[in-house]
């Protein structure tokens, strides 16, 4: 194929990896759905743009839902396979299994001392010299304003190493949303050593991923915390992310249009029959 033909890719986020985070994102809805569970709105993209490229050995803090654990580590597994594909029914058999039977981790503090915990995990990983990271979830609304002043400076330590994904919040606040980006510049010593926080469309998964890749870098190299603030502008990931991989040419409407119904399939398989999704 001539040159001029070709698709082009970027070398901050490859075509296999686009067409893996788009297989991620259906079968974390098809998942949530099969386990009755009710998807939120821009969740389905925060997890998979953040949570896809964590290395071996990376750690996780999620948001005390019953079923996070078990998609997370899905996720992840999903990074691991060659342009996402070939997942077995008798692996997404056991995630169902995992994600109806489980129940919340019982954790006994609140959302702010999870963040605390985060911070504990990421100083020790500092302190080991390890080049791992701390990726922790919350949920929007679920730390207020003054255990955020508590949070923040904490994570405002020196070359911590830790990313803080803000999910959209289950329902809408009545009260006026939290000003995270304001709040961060008010308890900082010195504004230059403000945590930064990135407001990033929830809907966009290719977006998301670029800001964790981008935060994921800088926190590997010592550069410290940062947080991923999860903003529901009322994107559909799915189909923002399948428009985007035909209009790069990355790929085909055809193959777009198949990819669930091949999951489907696969879901539907037999239990003898060895075979995975392609």
């Amino acid at each position: 194929m001539a040159m001029g033909l070709k698709a082009f890719e970027s070398p901050l986020i490859s075509h296999a990896r686009m067409r893996a985070m788009y297989r991620a994102l259906v079968e974390t809805r098809l998942l949530l759905k099969q386990a009755r569970v009710r998807p939120l709105r821009g969740v389905e993209a925060c997890r998979v743009g953040t949570a896809i490229d964590l290395r071996e050995g990376d750690l996780t803090s999620d948001a005390g839902k019953p079923h996070e654990q078990a998609l997370i580590a899905h996720i992840r597994a999903v990074g691991q396979r060659p342009d996402g594909g070939k997942v077995t029914a008798a692996e997404l058999r056991r995630l169902l299994t995992r994600m109806r039977g489980a129940a919340p981790d019982a954790f006994p503090g609140s959302p702010a001392d999870r963040l605390l915990c985060a911070v504990g995990a990421a100083m020790a990983l500092r302190a080991a010299g390890s080049e791992r990271l701390v990726l922790a979830y919350v949920e929007a609304g679920a730390v207020k304003a003054g255990e955020w002043r508590r949070v923040l400076p904490a994570m405002a330590q020196a070359g911590l190493p830790l990313i803080v994904a803000v999910l959209p919040a289950a329902a809408p606040e009545t009260r006026p949303a939290l000003d995270l980006e304001a709040l961060a510049l008010r308890v900082a010593d010195k504004p230059e050593k403000a945590i930064p926080v990135i407001p990033v469309d929830a809907g966009d998964a290719v977006a998301i991923y670029r800001v964790a890749q981008e935060s994921a870098v800088r926190a590997r190299a010592g550069g410290g915390a940062a947080v991923l603030l999860g903003v529901d502008c009322g994107t559909d990931p799915i189909a923002l992310l399948g428009s985007q991989l035909v209009r790069k040419g990355i790929c085909t409407q055809h193959w777009i249009d198949g990819v669930q119904p091949r999951l489907q399939a696969v879901l539907d398989r037999p239990k003898t029959a060895p075979r995975g999704l392609h």
